[in-house]
């Protein structure tokens, strides 16, 4: 029994329900089974945004760890933040839980998202990397070492609260005639630099060159 795994599993099934709720079609699902651990992608669209993904690998069995990885892009005419939110955890703690509305024009969700996390005391400011820097908010938020409930269910409680805002949100916003691909592809790019990504799951034992076309077509797809 894993105090952490069972809060962070039914996080994610809150967050796929709220998802399947608000879209028009749930596009793909594929489960990867291989060597005690199961990996499973849902991609959804919608009428009021572009793409929403989750994926979820459970390798609780072979390597004590659970992680669940979400994005949603907006149409790319609408200013929208994307956002963002990973976590990944062992039994006991959340290593690392990351959370941001990435910025692409001005809109109410994103002011919502930097003050809601400006007022935020268990929120660590941290340095972070490069690529990071180029596509992340000011408001981004990074915590660790998660293990108490209460912890655990502020973050649940995050997570969902700026789900609904973003969802109330999304596709509402005035239009500017302006397109947002480029920063779209922008946060795709930087995405894909983050080495901590393929190294987890080359750990797992998924082949670098699949994992890599993964990336490519399904976790941070680049418009052409």
């Amino acid at each position: 029994m894993s105090l952490v795994w069972d809060k962070m599993i039914t996080l994610s099934d809150t967050i796929l329900d709220t998802l399947k709720e608000n879209t028009d079609e749930e596009l793909k699902y594929t489960a990867e089974h291989g060597e005690g651990y199961l990996w499973e992608n849902y991609i959804f669209t919608s009428r009021n945004y572009r793409r929403a993904h989750v994926e979820i690998v459970d390798a609780r069995e072979a390597k004590k760890i659970w992680v669940m990885h979400m994005t949603i892009f907006p149409e790319l005419d609408d200013p929208s933040p994307i956002f963002g939110f990973d976590v990944v955890c062992g039994a006991n703690k959340i290593t690392g839980a990351f959370h941001d509305f990435s910025k692409n024009g001005d809109c109410s969700a994103y002011a919502w998202f930097v003050d809601r996390s400006s007022r935020l005391e268990w929120n660590k400011p941290r340095v972070l990397p490069d690529w990071a820097v180029q596509i992340f908010s000011p408001g981004m938020i990074a915590a660790g070492n998660i293990s108490e409930e209460e912890e655990l269910d502020k973050l649940a409680d995050l997570a969902i609260e700026s789900l609904h805002v973003y969802l109330y949100n999304v596709g509402y916003v005035e239009k500017t005639g302006e397109s947002y691909k480029e920063r779209y592809n922008k946060y795709c790019k930087f995405q894909k630099m983050n080495p901590h990504t393929p190294a987890m799951m080359i750990n797992l034992g998924i082949d670098e060159t699949v994992f890599r076309n993964f990336m490519d077509e399904i976790l941070f797809p680049e418009i052409e």
